[in-house]
């Protein structure tokens, strides 16, 4: 299923003529359960024009790689806290697995960095639901390629709108295949938002979202690769 949609917070945005396409969720092979390896990765956006935000499970360890390779990306990490999962945007220090929400939320804005809430009412995974909780982040994510069912996507949209929060997509990719099928668009440049997480928060004001969802038999290929990683270290080197 395919879906593109435009949402605007209702607040003006300065109308640039460049529209910047990011996903804000994706893995790399320094994830647990992905085997994307950054080279391919970066050759990957590079040819599709994608700016991914890499939040690789409780890890930084790609960003040092993909710098090398001169990748435009954001440096993130999507951290599982007690409650749940949360990303961290614009990351430089890791935030420990484990850390309490709240707690991590603190640690998040100390490193000037933004919160981003992944796939909050997906009940087959780690989705954060409290409204407590879920409206103390930036960005809320609007649609999860990876979602089984519509339906957790929709709820995220409409807590958004409820709770006027800055939405966004990602294609959760743990597989190369997956990149590039999910993203939105922004009016702005990479060199304004690189290193400027307002000027993201400013950009999100108008986003228009390609979505589409990913295969189903992904989620359970992910844990295969989750098994083999844990079991059979040695057959997946960095």
């Amino acid at each position: 299923m395919k879906l593109d949609f435009h949402l605007s917070s209702g607040q003006k945005n300065s109308d640039k003529s460049v529209n910047l396409k990011i996903d804000l969720h994706c893995h790399t092979h320094y994830s647990i359960d992905s085997i994307i390896k950054p080279r391919e990765l970066a050759a990957k956006a590079k040819k599709a024009s994608i700016v991914p935000a890499i939040s690789d499970h409780n890890t930084l360890a790609a960003h040092k790689e993909l710098h090398a390779l001169g990748m435009r990306f954001i440096p993130s990490e999507e951290i599982r806290t007690i409650e749940g999962d949360l990303i961290g945007l614009y990351l430089q220090e890791v935030i420990p697995k484990k850390t309490p929400f709240l707690e991590a939320l603190d640690m998040i804005k100390e490193q000037g960095a933004l919160s981003y809430l992944p796939h909050m009412f997906d009940k087959t995974r780690h989705g954060v639901a409290y409204h407590q909780l879920a409206n103390k982040v930036d960005i809320i994510e609007a649609f999860n390629a990876r979602c089984p069912l519509q339906k957790y996507n929709d709820d995220a949209i409409h807590f958004a709108k409820k709770h006027k929060k800055l939405i966004a997509a990602g294609s959760d990719s743990h597989f190369l295949f997956e990149f590039g099928r999910t993203y939105f668009e922004v009016s702005a440049e990479f060199e304004d938002i690189k290193d400027n997480p307002k000027a993201l928060l400013r950009a999100l004001k108008s986003v228009k979202i390609h979505a589409k969802k990913a295969p189903l038999f992904v989620r359970g290929s992910t844990l295969v690769v989750k098994f083999a990683k844990r079991f059979f270290a040695g057959l997946f080197p960095r």
